[in-house]
């Protein structure tokens, strides 16, 4: 749990799983051996785990809170979801507990905000209660970007017009409750909190900046994986739906935000998670907030 505090504001990472969890060719596709030799300094041991030949890439939310608001942004796999992937099919972990330490309890959460919907910033929307799944946060609405909504419901209509049962299970269930609010990529939550459009990962996908009068941060969501991705900003996850936009948005990012001292978070960084981008000649590099 890493907490970094914005005036009057703080941002606490939320953790769900953490270590090896990914096939480089699988989270990264244009990974090489040679690559990982090039820059194996620094990615061994914390980004990537030599014994397993994994990436390190935590599932993780981000609990915020303002004078005014409490907000989670994004909602990890979620417990005793079935799932493709066997590792992260039927979990049981401590997240509610760890929320809890972060200071938060699901009452307490305003606002779920949904940088995109796939499964793994979505599971802990619900949960299973008497064997339906009800909205984990009762007092909360659901900030989904219309968008990206609209995105989902079309697969599902040209693809047979089922939904993936993630957004039956994690979705549908807060749309059923009307505690679901479908907003513009551009959405603001209060003063100084608003949506950052991040599109490419998915059509909707979307970043929330943070401001203060005294620093600034955006968190990210999956702009970006893995932090060899601001050496090489062309570089998509296996996981983009649309690979050449996903790609011209980070390398935006990256020009725009590098040495501006805004503190960036992405979904899936290791601990830390909080860092600055750097230029590096014709790239950049991702300091870490230590």
């Amino acid at each position: 749990m890493t907490r970094r505090d914005f005036g009057a504001v703080s941002i606490t990472t939320v953790i769900e799983q953490d270590g090896p969890m990914f096939a480089p060719e699988r989270l990264l596709p244009d990974w090489s051996a040679a690559t990982f030799d090039e820059h194996r300094g620094w990615l061994v041991p914390r980004h990537f785990d030599p014994a397993s030949g994994m990436l390190v890439a935590p599932i993780q939310s981000f609990l915020i809170k303002t004078p005014h608001h409490t907000i989670l942004v994004d909602g990890c796999f979620g417990n005793h979801k079935q799932r493709a992937t066997p590792q992260f099919s039927g979990l049981d972990t401590p997240w509610l507990h760890r929320l809890a330490e972060a200071g938060a309890t699901p009452d307490d959460i305003d606002f779920v905000m949904c940088t995109h919907l796939h499964a793994d910033h979505v599971g802990w929307n619900t949960r299973l209660e008497n064997g339906r799944w009800v909205p984990t946060f009762p007092n909360a609405t659901y900030l989904i970007c219309e968008t990206e909504w609209r995105h989902w419901d079309n697969v599902a209509r040209t693809g047979g017009g089922a939904l993936g049962v993630h957004l039956v299970d994690s979705i549908l269930p807060v749309i059923d409750r009307g505690q679901a609010a479908f907003v513009g990529m551009d959405h603001e939550i209060e003063d100084d909190l608003s949506f950052l459009p991040l599109p490419g990962h998915t059509p909707g996908h979307v970043g929330l900046k943070v401001r203060s009068t005294d620093r600034s941060a955006i968190i990210t969501g999956d702009l970006m994986h893995h932090p060899i991705q601001c050496l090489y900003p062309h570089w998509n996850s296996g996981f983009c739906s649309v690979p050449v936009e996903s790609a011209a948005t980070r390398r935006a990012f990256l020009e725009r935000y590098a040495e501006s001292g805004v503190l960036i978070a992405p979904a899936h960084f290791p601990a830390p998670t909080f860092g600055f981008i750097e230029r590096a000649g014709d790239a950049f590099r991702f300091r870490y907030d230590e």
